[in-house]
């Protein structure tokens, strides 16, 4: 590699002894260096001018000032000709202490010679003309990537560059001397959910993004230049996304018969109970499946958001989302979420000792919630309840068998009809059927009995 030394204020100077310097400037060259062949005084600059675009018009100036700034100097300036290995003069303007040549459209070399009696300056400038063409190769007239060139695994992309070599000569030995020009590139995009390629011209994407993605390629070199190209990747992939949501008892439009919230409390996700299932956050997505965890399966073309599914059984259930986006490629995307149901022993479940069904607003059924009205001791997992409530004399005076989220309780009235039960000791006897609370054992039983007071003061 060729060594460089940097100039900052992109010139050349002469110091000699007793006098300030005479120089060369390319004040809008955008890098400049001292030659590797070894003139005296160090006078040998090459300046680099950049290219704004490709092959576009570019003119560079370059300007010799004497070391006093005082009239009466003559500039002899001239350009090497590579075949000849010989410098032709040339005509210049300038004034007295300064001249310039502003048309230079190539890559040459110049010599200028600066005269006034006895005092001579001679300075050798080349001036190469950076340039760079930059072009992703797979892709349309519309900048999207081409067929052919991704998949549901990845996307390929690929890119040229036309490079313009950059050397000038050792106009003492007429040797060509090459200039090192390092490339750096770098893919970015304008999604942050996509990852960024690789540095490398050709290069391919692992998991490609499930949303529309512009990939940008930005090549620089060590002088500066910079170019630009970028390609559109519209997306094949599907993204699978689903938020899980336990519904209340207490919701009318999945439980429109209503009241339910007057048994359970929300706190306690009590079997059987029910999950809403939102995938509207999914992307690409033609169709999609749900395994719910329990054996049961919904299929859809992707014309419904939002699923609703009723587990039977307490437990804790691993739900599986899977997308497809759609033909000819049906890429999958899957997202597993939790539902859980507790079981809730039947234990816990009790009725009160006491019932007041005199109307007002407390104790008025004998029933297993309590809103101030009712009263329930424990949310239990249960299917069906069988209650028989009884006087003292054996004789029925309410029953009940179904599922105990639909019995109302007792309000105090017997079997029904408009006659008030007495006061005084009422007996029950509760048949209920705890839902799946043992694997081994699906489904138990308990039998309960007890008593309990009517009043009506």
């Amino acid at each position: 590699m060729l060594s460089r030394k940097i100039i900052p204020l992109l010139c050349a100077s002469i110091v000699l002894a007793g006098r300030m310097p005479a120089q060369v400037y390319a004040p809008a060259a955008s890098y400049s260096f001292d030659t590797d062949y070894d003139p005296p005084g160090d006078t040998d600059k090459v300046f680099i001018f950049n290219r704004p675009e490709y092959q576009t018009e570019i003119t560079a100036s370059i300007m010799a000032v004497s070391f006093d700034s005082l009239p009466d100097w003559s500039f002899q300036w001239s350009v090497f000709d590579p075949v000849t290995m010989n410098y032709k003069l040339v005509t210049t303007i300038g004034s007295g202490w300064y001249s310039e040549i502003d048309t230079i459209s190539v890559s040459s070399g110049y010599q200028v010679v600066m005269t006034k009696g006895s005092d001579t300056d001679t300075f050798r400038i080349w001036l190469l003309i950076n340039d760079l063409d930059l072009e992703i190769t797979n892709k349309d007239e519309e900048d999207k990537l081409l067929f052919g060139y991704y998949n549901c695994s990845s996307l390929d992309l690929r890119a040229d560059t036309t490079k313009i070599p950059l050397f000038y000569y050792n106009p003492e030995t007429a040797a060509k001397l090459n200039v090192d020009n390092h490339y750096g590139i770098r893919w970015t995009t304008d999604n942050e959910e996509a990852t960024s390629p690789s540095r490398a011209l050709i290069t391919r994407v692992t998991k490609p993004p499930s949303q529309d993605t512009w990939y940008i390629l930005t090549l620089t070199d060590d002088f500066g230049l910079e170019r630009s190209d970028s390609v559109f990747y519209e997306s094949i992939q599907s993204k699978a996304d689903i938020i899980t949501e336990y519904i209340n008892l207490g919701d009318s439009l999945e439980y429109p018969e209503g009241g339910y919230d007057r048994f359970y409390d929300d706190d306690i996700k009590s079997a059987p109970g029910k999950y809403r299932f939102d995938i509207s956050g999914s992307r690409n997505m033609a169709s999609y499946e749900i395994e719910f965890g329990d054996g049961n399966v919904f299929i859809s073309e992707g014309d419904t958001l939002n699923v609703v599914h009723e587990y039977q059984k307490p437990g804790i259930y691993k739900v599986v989302l899977t997308t497809k986006s759609d033909k000819p490629y049906e890429c999958l995307d899957s997202l597993s979420v939790e539902a859980e149901l507790v079981y809730a022993a039947a234990d816990n479940f009790a009725l009160p000792n006491v019932f007041t069904p005199n109307d007002d607003g407390n104790n008025d059924r004998i029933a297993a919630f309590n809103d101030n009205n009712f009263f329930r001791s424990a949310d239990v997992s249960v299917l069906t309840i069988d209650i028989t409530i009884f006087d003292r004399a054996g004789h029925k005076v309410h029953s009940y068998a179904g599922s105990i989220r639909d019995w109302e309780g007792w309000n105090g009235l017997i079997r029904n009809s408009n006659n008030r039960a007495p006061e005084g000791v009422y007996f029950y006897v509760i048949s209920m059927f705890a839902a799946y609370e043992d694997k081994n054992k699906p489904i138990g039983s308990k039998v309960m009995s007890g008593y309990f007071h009517l009043y009506r003061e």
